[in-house]
Formats: C-alpha cells, sequence, structure tokens
C-alpha cells in the first residue's frame, strides 16, 4: 500500500512538471517577459516558499560541516547556478521556441543519450540493453523532429538545442550532489536552498527587471501554477514519494511527464502529431520503460 501511494505521488509529480511545461507555453503567447526573467521568478518565489516549509517542518539543519567550510557553500551555488537555474532556463528557452510536447519528450530521451558519452569517456562498449535504449530513443526523437523527412524539420532545431541542453544541466544536477548528501545534508534543503541562490544570481543578467507583467490577468495564472504546482507541490510530493521507491521505479516520472504534456498541450493549444511523430513518441517511450522492465525481469528470474 505505501509503494502504491509513492508511484501515485511520483507519477503526479511528472504530470506537474507537465502542466508547468503547458503553462510556460501559454504564459509566452501572452507576455513579452523573456525564459530567463521567467526562471528568475520562479526560483526566486519557490525557493524562499520551499525554505519556509523546511523551517516550519523543524528541518533546516545546518551542520558544523556546512558553516565552517566556504567550499560546501561554492558547491551548492553551483548546483544551484547550473543544476537548478540552467535546468530551468534551458527549459522554457525551448518550450518558448517549440511548445512544451515536443520539448517534454525530446528531453525526456536525454538519459539514453547520456549512454553514448560515457561510452566514449570510458572507451568501453555499452552492453545489449543500454544500446537498445538509445537506439530506441534516437530513432524516435528523429522521427518526432523530422516526421520521418530528413530534408523537413518539424520541431525548430532551437526547440532541440535548448532541450537537449536542458537534458545535460538535468544530468549534472542528478549526479552532482551525490558527495553532499553523503555529508547528510538534507535533499529539500539542498534544493530550496539552490533555488533561492541561483535565482537570486540572475539578477545579475537582467537589465531592466520589472514585477509587475509577471501580475497581468492574462499571465498571473501560468505563474502561479508554475511556482506552487510545477514548481514546490512538484519537488515536495516527488521526495515523498522517493523514499519508498528504487531509482527504476521512480522512473515514472520520466514516462507521466512527456505523457501528460503531449495531453495538456492538445486540450490547451488544440496541439496534434501525426501517426509518423506519434510512433516517435512512443519509441522514446519504450526506450525509457526498457532498462526497467529487463532489470525487473531479472530481478524475479533470480527469485
Amino acid at each position: 500500500m505505501q509503494k502504491n501511494l509513492a508511484l501515485i505521488l511520483v507519477g503526479l509529480a511528472g504530470i506537474l512538471w507537465a502542466s508547468s511545461g503547458a503553462l510556460a507555453q501559454d504564459f509566452f503567447s501572452n507576455s513579452t517577459k523573456s525564459p530567463l526573467e521567467l526562471t528568475n521568478i520562479r526560483m526566486c518565489t519557490a525557493g524562499l516558499i520551499m525554505l519556509a516549509i523546511i523551517i516550519l517542518r523543524g528541518k533546516f539543519k545546518l551542520s558544523a560541516v556546512i558553516i565552517n567550510q566556504r567550499k560546501l557553500w561554492l558547491e551548492i551555488f553551483i548546483y544551484g547556478l547550473i543544476g537548478v537555474v540552467m535546468v530551468q532556463f534551458t527549459y522554457f528557452q525551448a518550450i518558448s521556441i517549440g511548445g512544451a510536447a515536443a520539448t517534454t519528450v525530446i528531453l525526456s530521451a536525454t538519459p539514453a543519450m547520456v549512454v553514448i558519452w560515457h561510452t566514449l569517456y570510458n572507451r568501453k562498449l555499452p552492453t545489449r540493453l543500454e544500446f537498445l535504449s538509445v537506439i530506441l530513443a534516437m530513432v524516435g526523437v528523429f522521427l518526432l523532429v523530422t516526421g520521418g523527412d530528413p530534408t523537413k524539420i518539424l520541431v525548430p532545431l532551437g526547440c532541440v538545442f535548448w532541450s537537449l541542453a536542458s537534458g545535460a544541466a538535468f544530468a549534472f544536477s542528478a549526479i552532482f550532489p551525490k558527495k553532499l548528501f553523503k555529508l547528510r545534508i538534507n535533499p529539500e534543503f539542498l534544493i530550496s536552498m539552490g533555488m533561492f541562490m541561483g535565482g537570486w544570481m540572475t539578477f545579475l543578467l537582467i537589465e531592466d527587471w520589472d514585477w509587475k507583467p509577471f501580475l497581468k490577468s492574462e499571465v498571473f495564472f501560468d505563474v502561479a501554477w508554475i511556482v506552487i504546482f510545477g514548481t514546490v507541490i512538484a519537488f515536495l510530493v516527488f521526495n515523498a514519494g522517493l523514499k519508498f521507491l528504487t531509482a527504476e521505479e521512480a522512473t515514472v516520472t520520466a514516462l507521466t511527464e512527456p505523457v501528460a504534456s503531449v495531453f495538456i498541450t492538445y486540450f490547451m493549444f488544440g496541439k496534434t502529431f501525426g501517426i509518423i511523430e506519434s510512433v516517435g513518441i512512443i519509441l522514446v517511450l519504450v526506450a525509457i520503460l526498457t532498462p526497467v522492465i529487463f532489470k525487473q525481469n531479472e530481478k524475479l528470474s533470480n527469485i
């Protein structure tokens, strides 16, 4: 029962992240504000809210290790700037160019793409399972972007570039904090502090910051949803579910997010995909599922 609830919570997090992408698309269609400015308001506001929640729950603990070592604060800052802000900025940038659905599907394929980097870096051939996942993901993205015709580009190249950049930043955010967790730094503290510190640093990159356009009636709901549901609640329910799941089981978010994004953008914007592009989306989802299914089968066969 506990694990089923955890799966629901983690899946819900993926749906909430997908909804924030769709509402970001709506925001850009009704506002002249840039992806960097939306990232700024999201990170600063959500970071403050999450820090307040952590303090109220009595989980705001700064160990002597953190207080006395400037290097650790520098690492938290780097995590906030690259692992939090860059993930969100590149994601919003891709959405502003090519829409939420295409961005989310391409971004979902990036974990398989990381296998290529590991293969080249370590000079070691990938396993058959890894190779299959990479092929499925690459073919899926190709079909989505071109519709099967390499002479046509159905998704803007800028969207493809920024989606892959967001995936690279996300990979960094998943790997970099591991050594900080070994020091027993609370993950919720790290995420909220990363949002807060990284978000405030973006002020240096914005020449003329003005918060009033974010309060306009045509975009206020978008911004409020992105901050509260698409960030604060999404991270809280994800962390709550993650405590009771393995890494493989937690990949349910990688499935719910692109699927939810396709459905939400269809109902909000009437965005549809042709048969070939739909096959591409399915292949990306299969690429995500393949390692999970095979690992589960291996576990069952060893029982």
